[in-house]
Parts: C-alpha cells; sequence; structure tokens
C-alpha cells in the first residue's frame, strides 16, 4: 500500500546515486557493465532516505564500480499514471519502488521482472519476513522485494487529553466519547477527530475489527462482501462520527493527508489516523505541536488490538531494464539488513526481516512501540490484479463512504459498492 513518506513536492527530483548486493555477474545485454542504472522511488527527496541511499551507493561500487544508480523522486499520485505510461511507451526505469497492494497489478501486466532466480541467490533473502514477501509474489514467482514495513495508528494530543482527563481510548464507544469531549472542551476551536472518506486504508482497520472483510475469493470468483451486517456495522461507525458531529464535514472527498494531517499539526484537531511514520511530515508544516503528540492503536468494539492495514513498499526490477542483474544487484543492497534497518529507523517505519523485528527495540519507541503493536496484527488488500482499479481508480470504498457522509442510506450505498466492486475484480 501507498505511503507518503514525505508529502508529494511539484517534479520529480533526480540525484545520483548507486548501490548493491546479491545477483548474478550484474553485467547487461551486451556483457558489459552497464554505465548507469535508474531507480524510480515514490514521495519527495528527504535526509534520511539520501544518507541511506548514499550508503547504499558506497556498497554497490565495490562491485559495481562503473556503474552509476540515477534515483529519481515521483511523488506519490503521480505514480499509477508515471508506470502506466512507462509500460505503454517502453521509457521505464531499471528499478522501481511499489507499493505493497499495487506489486500483483503491475506484475500482472508484465510490467516487472520476473527476479525469483536472483531473490533465490540473495543470502539474505532467506531471512525477509514471509508475509511480506508473499505481497512480491504471484503465481509462484517473484516480482518484488520486501523494502520496509508500516501501520497506521491514532496519532493525539497528549495535553488535551491530560488536560480533560481523557483516558486513552481502546474501543469505539470510548472513541467516539473522547472526541466529543474534545470538541465540548476546546470550544468547537479543535475538531474531536478526522475522518476523511477517501481513507480505505484506515477503514479497513474499523472493517476488518468488526468481523467484515473487503471481499473473498470463491471458486474462481471474487465476491464483495461490503453488503455484510459486520461491514455494515463499520460503515455505519466510521461515517458516524461525521454524522454525529465529532468529525468535520469538510474532510469528506479528502485523504487523511489533504487536510486531516495539515489540520493535526496546527493543532486544530485532536486526533486523526495517520502512519507511525509521519512525524517528519507534520514537522515539516509545524512544530509547535510536535512535543505535545502521541500514538495509541486503532480502536476497536471489544478493546482488543484489531486487524490493521499492512504498509509499506516493494522494490522492483522493471521489464525494460537492459540489466536486470545489475538492477537486483541494487535492489538488494537497498532492502539489505544494515540499508533496510537504517531507513526505517530513520523514518519511524519497520525493516523486512524477521530477525530484526525481534531484536531492534522497537517496542520501547514512544511512535514505534504502540505502531509494533499494531503490526502483530495486519492484513492485506485482496491480491488480485484489479484491485488497483477497484481502489485508485474507481475508488468504490471512498466512494461508499461520502455517499453515505453526504446522507445516502447505508443499506443503498453498500449494495452499490459491492456490486461495483465484485464486478471490477472480476473484470478480465
Amino acid at each position: 500500500m501507498k505511503i507518503a513518506k514525505f508529502a508529494a513536492v511539484g517534479a520529480a527530483l533526480a540525484i545520483g546515486l548507486s548501490a548493491c548486493g546479491g545477483g548474478d555477474d550484474g553485467k547487461g545485454s551486451t556483457g558489459e557493465e552497464p554505465a548507469k542504472i535508474t531507480a524510480w522511488f515514490m514521495g519527495a527527496a528527504n535526509a534520511p532516505q539520501d544518507k541511506v541511499l548514499a550508503q547504499a551507493k558506497a556498497d554497490f561500487q565495490q562491485k559495481h564500480p562503473k556503474t552509476d544508480v540515477e534515483a529519481v523522486y515521483v511523488p506519490w499520485p503521480d505514480a499509477t499514471k508515471k508506470l502506466q505510461d512507462a509500460l505503454n511507451t517502453g521509457q521505464g526505469p531499471d528499478v522501481v519502488e511499489i507499493g505493497n497492494d499495487q506489486v500483483v497489478t503491475w506484475a500482472a501486466q508484465g510490467a516487472l521482472t520476473d527476479v525469483t532466480k536472483q531473490y533465490g541467490a540473495w543470502p539474505e533473502g532467506k531471512d525477509v519476513v514471509k508475509g511480506s514477501l508473499e505481497l512480491g509474489q504471484l503465481d509462484g514467482k517473484t516480482y518484488a522485494v520486501p523494502w520496509y514495513a508500516g501501520v497506521r495508528v491514532v496519532w493525539y494530543r497528549k495535553d488535551i487529553f491530560d488536560k480533560n482527563k481523557i483516558t486513552v481510548p481502546k474501543t469505539w464507544d470510548e472513541l467516539k466519547a473522547a472526541a466529543k469531549k474534545i470538541q465540548d472542551s476546546e470550544g468547537g476551536d479543535v475538531a474531536g477527530i478526522a475522518a476523511p472518506s477517501d481513507f480505505t486504508n484506515g477503514f479497513a482497520s474499523f472493517l476488518w475489527s468488526a468481523g467484515g472483510e473487503i471481499a473473498a475469493r470463491e471458486g474462481d470468483k471474487w465476491v464483495g462482501k461490503l453488503d455484510t451486517p459486520e461491514a455494515k456495522k463499520a460503515v455505519e461507525y466510521y461515517t458516524g462520527l461525521v454524522k454525529d458531529g465529532v468529525a468535520p464535514k469538510k474532510y469528506i472527498g479528502v485523504n487523511e493527508l489533504a487536510g486531516p494531517q495539515r489540520d493535526f499539526a496546527n493543532g486544530k484537531v485532536g486526533m486523526y489516523i495517520d502512519g507511525a511514520w509521519t512525524l517528519p511530515q507534520i514537522e515539516e508544516i509545524s512544530k509547535k505541536h510536535t512535543g505535545k503528540m502521541g500514538v495509541f492503536t486503532i480502536p476497536t468494539p471489544t478493546g482488543q488490538i484489531g486487524p490493521a492495514f499492512a504498509g509499506g513498499s516493494h522494490l522492483a526490477v522493471w521489464k525494460d531494464s537492459k540489466s536486470p542483474d545489475a538492477a537486483f544487484d541494487y535492489v538488494s543492497s537497498v532492502a539489505s539488513k544494515k540499508n533496510a534497518k537504517a531507513f526505517a529507523d530513520g523514518l519511524k517505519f519497520f525493516p523486512q526481516f524477521n530477525d530484526l523485528l525481534s531484536g531492534g527495540g522497537y517496542g520501547t519507541d514512544p511512535i514505534q512501540g504502540p505502531a509494533s503493536q499494531q503490526m502483530a496484527n495486519v492484513k492485506g488488500a485482496p491480491k488480485t490484479p484489479n484491485w488497483t482499479e477497484a481502489d485508485q481508480n474507481k475508488k468504490i470504498i471512498p466512494t461508499m463512504l461520502k455517499a453515505v457522509m453526504n446522507g445516502t442510506p447505508v443499506d443503498e450505498a453498500v449494495a452499490k459498492a459491492n456490486k461495483d466492486l465484485t464486478d471490477t475484480l472480476n473484470q478480465g
């Protein structure tokens, strides 16, 4: 699933970098070392990532001293179009970062190189989290390597909670009560919580914790599950935050970054859901309240820690690369244990290796501690090439939530969304 590491800015930025790892001889189709390979990373340039990529450059040039790597930053909102244009024109990169929920989509279109052989020869690959690796596989072949993982939590203002004697909520009822108390105590200057409609990955936590599912594979067909009683319960609760007035209507039609994040940074909202990685983004907006911020796991109906959407990115070799082995060497350098941990620690993510997760000391970190608890129970999108079409292009779940927030009866909205979802997931 896409994760905006830093707020997207302007046109893509390019910097010359290089990297290292396992693979074959790394030579291109001519048998010579490539002069340069190009890698597309999603988001905007930032110091922690640049530092990691600089180290990856030093690692890579131990094996490929004559090969440079141009790292191009592509804003997340432009990613799908950029990749589709590359697929259509044949003018793609050698390496590309892809949200972990979209690997199957691009692999099914033939956009990614099968790196099963190269991955099998990578010594550190044996320690990669199995579930994360599976998100990069299709039909028994490996098309992408896990890079980093993340999970969403509830960000909140600790000072407002303390002033109003609000206990960190664990249940849905407690969450709504906390939001109402914030609004009542702050005289309307601070909204209780943000509940944006265009937020499938956040809403999914409510859906799953209610016992619902997005869709399920039944035989050779996908069947939408948005119209089940459990799913309707989640829709009613999440949209009810807006309809009951504890979440602003102005977030209808937007995602968590287009309003909620900025308002939270500026002290205009008491709680909002976003990744544990988001502090640098908040600080870019305003540092006025960052010392008063904390996070907690997303509440559930019963108070137990429920499932959350598995966020993160994979790295893949694009189909048009003339030097796929060298490209994989770059992938395995950026995703190596050393560099993956440095990247994860610098940007509040998690590395994708079992031994690092168990011994990384993440549980004691004030931000990553709650996130690590949430990471213990994660799920992914329906594993079908059509998920990107359903969620990114047609925005079926966001459209459903928006409709209910604007007054459409729940049964009517979920029936339409479920039909659209089933039809889309089964299209050829």
